[in-house]
């Protein structure tokens, strides 16, 4: 049985904040009458943030503050798997943080292929982690995890140790413990600090006037680079599927929202590789390669490729209320990307070509993207 005895770290038990049994047992009564029921999903149900619910774990310990240092720390390790979700969509990807370079409010970790990350890293606010040996048997290994959170105490990202050598283990404990050391130990403070999150209302048109629409036009087709188009929709105030529904004529198409669907079967049937992007507000995380094992289950469509790219994604296609098909000139050429939003307007999900910059657009995504067009153009 792999079985992990988790080191001793001092506390002051005077100012420690007791666990919420209470709160953690409505969660396991929940989770026992619903299958597949995840933190972020409970949480919203019994009205508390995320990081409140997984504080009230008898296996978690608060790690305080100092993200960009633990991060930095996680690149020593050989084998992580790195957890992204936003609500309707999970990117799981085990890799090597490899790379990282961290500024005061970005960051970034280059690996292309592997663990391929963006960081907002101003967002990170919050860690905890959470040690489980319950499930470990022979052919099981115990979870051990790190996750961060932002001021409002939702998660941005959940990293799991996925090397069980020795030397691995200890280091893993060494770095918790030497943060739980130096952390606050008033969870209940903790908690009350948490800011309220943002009330999201549902996705509405914003339409520009004839000077604004001349104006977005003309500053995307003379786009030379694909990040200077966020430049231009902030100034104009325009969220991204505003400025789609105004772009210039023939660079971006409306689709059904099954396309996605499609897009994912047809990458896997022509083997051809495709990015995928999932992030939330702290991150994004990119996965490039091939699609193997495209499988629905329930409402959640899911690529299971962990055997062989070691990655997964789960997407709850039920919720894609607008999908678009997006041109944008660069210095390279036309990039081509097909992106899923939910109804209130945030991205759930990304897709584009494999390309390097420097690199033009290659022919097969160009292809793949007209076909997804052909088969699934929405009719106003």
């Amino acid at each position: 049985m792999n079985t992990l005895t988790t080191p001793e770290v001092s506390v002051d038990t005077d100012v420690i904040s007791p666990k919420d049994t209470a709160l953690w047992d409505r969660y396991l009564e929940q989770k026992a009458n619903t299958k597949f029921l995840f933190p972020l999903e409970a949480a919203k149900q019994l009205n508390v943030s995320e990081l409140e619910l997984l504080l009230a774990s008898p296996n978690s310990q608060y790690m305080g503050t100092q993200c960009s240092e633990v991060l930095q720390a996680l690149t020593e390790f050989e084998k992580l798997e790195c957890i992204v979700r936003n609500e309707f969509a999970v990117h799981e990807k085990i890799g090597q943080i490899k790379n990282l370079k961290l500024g005061g409010h970005t960051g970034l970790a280059i690996d292309v292929g592997g663990l391929d990350l963006r960081l907002f890293i101003g967002r990170w606010q919050h860690m905890l982690t959470i040690t489980e040996d319950a499930k470990a048997d022979a052919s099981s290994q115990s979870s051990l995890s790190i996750q961060f959170f932002d001021d409002t105490g939702a998660a941005i990202a959940k990293i799991f140790l996925r090397d069980y050598k020795s030397e691995s283990i200890n280091q893993w404990f060494n770095l918790i413990e030497q943060h739980t050391m130096k952390a606050h130990s008033d969870t209940q403070a903790l908690i009350n600090s948490l800011q309220p999150p943002v009330a999201e209302l549902p996705w509405q048109l914003k339409k520009l006037n004839e000077e604004q629409t001349a104006k977005l036009q003309k500053k995307w087709l003379g786009l030379t680079d694909i990040h200077q188009f966020y430049i231009v929709i902030s100034k104009l105030g325009i969220d991204r599927a505003s400025s789609y529904a105004q772009a210039p004529e023939g660079t971006t198409y409306q689709l059904e929202p099954n396309a996605i669907e499609s897009l994912l079967n047809l990458a896997q049937q022509q083997v051809k590789p495709i990015m995928t992007f999932v992030g939330n507000k702290g991150i994004v995380q990119i996965q490039t390669g091939i699609v193997h094992n495209v499988k629905r289950i329930g409402n959640w469509l899911n690529v299971l490729d962990k055997p062989k790219t070691d990655f997964t994604l789960h997407l709850n296609d039920e919720a894609l209320s607008q999908v678009w098909c997006i041109k944008r000139p660069t210095k390279d050429g036309i990039v081509t990307s097909i992106e899923g939003f939910d109804s209130n307007g945030n991205t759930i999900v990304t897709f584009f070509g494999q390309r390097q910059e420097g690199e033009p657009e290659k022919a097969y995504w160009q292809q793949m993207t007209a076909t997804i067009i052909d088969q699934h153009l929405l009719t106003q």
